[in-house]
């Protein structure tokens, strides 16, 4: 009778630490690639609230807004402008206007079963809700175009008030899953999130951050940095492909299109 093949305990060891090392040197870029899924997952979940919040304000003839908690009051005049930036992961609020004929400025917080209870997952943050159409500005001292995201910079946060007639505020959600405390790098640019609505339908896209270069290749280009569709991936846009993403953008206006080829 033959016997039959065993492991010794040295192969199993061996087995063991081996596996052990190939983890060791795959997680960091497995933890990375994880957090920026959560955080795609993230502005995904703000968007179909915002497209089904949207679908409720044209079906029942009022107003909904939606807002981040420490949002200033749009119609206090006395209300302060600029917020520190959040240093948790905040959920959005849903508010209906309450009555839009005898109370048009009242709105209430609004629990609606079509809701998700949590939008944004955990380490994810808003950290600005920017007003009008979206800003990629320039300053020197930043790798990235936009808004300063830091602990220590004031952050503008305005409601989104989506109208019965379809239209809707222009408004930019600008999402992260970096630390507050992080030293902005180039290569933070897909861990930045900006979720676009536009005003005139009410449409929405996921665009991943500009690094500075990326601006000044489109503007040399005449290629618009809004690119009214999903792209979140981690590509650097240069020269040699920025026509073929714009091109790309300008096909898919008032569409969603995929976040990844």
């Amino acid at each position: 009778m033959m016997r039959r093949a065993s492991f010794t305990l040295i192969e199993v060891v061996l087995v063991i630490a081996l596996l052990a090392v190939i983890v060791a040197f795959a997680y960091p870029e497995l933890g990375a690639e994880l957090k920026r899924r959560s955080l795609v997952e993230s502005a995904d979940r703000l968007r179909s609230l915002i497209v089904r919040a949207h679908a409720q304000a044209m079906l029942e003839s009022r107003q909904y807004r939606i807002e981040f908690p420490g949002t200033p009051n749009p119609d206090d005049p006395n209300a302060e402008e600029a917020i520190d930036v959040p240093l948790e992961t905040l959920q959005p609020r849903l508010l209906r206007q309450e009555d839009p004929l005898e109370s048009p400025h009242m709105f209430v917080e609004y629990e609606a079963h079509w809701a998700p209870r949590e939008v944004l997952m955990p380490g994810t943050r808003c950290v600005a809700v920017l007003a009008g159409r979206p800003r990629f500005d320039i300053d020197a001292s930043r790798p990235l175009a936009g808004p300063s995201i830091t602990e220590d910079a004031q952050a503008e946060f305005v409601p989104l008030t989506l109208y019965p007639d379809g239209t809707c505020d222009w408004v930019t959600f600008v999402l992260t899953d970096l630390p507050a405390d992080v030293q902005l790098e180039p290569g933070h640019a897909p861990r930045i999130v900006n979720v676009i609505v536009d005003g005139r339908t009410g449409a929405a896209w996921m665009q991943r951050a500009l690094r500075v270069e990326e601006v000044e290749i489109m503007e040399e280009m005449g290629a618009s940095p809004i690119l009214h569709m999903d792209f979140t991936r981690s590509d650097v846009i240069t020269e040699d492909n920025v026509l073929r993403v714009h091109m790309a953008a300008e096909g898919a206006v008032g569409s969603r299109q995929p976040a990844e080829p």
